[in-house]
């Protein structure tokens, strides 16, 4: 596979994170403590994206 399609998924993952705990806080569905692991893969996996996109150019 590319680096870019890989680097699309991660940052495709990393957004469905963010967004899904982001929704899952505010819904009251997951524990407080939970948000800060999800939102630091979410940010591990954008910025992973993020670099394997960017690599590329």
């Amino acid at each position: 596979m590319d680096k870019r399609i890989i680097g699309n998924l991660l940052l495709i993952l990393g957004i469905g994170l963010f967004v899904g705990g982001a929704v899952g806080y505010v819904t009251e569905q997951l524990p407080v403590e939970q948000i800060s692991g999800i939102g630091a893969l979410a940010l591990i996996f954008v910025g992973t994206g993020a670099s394997m996109k960017k690599a590329k150019q």
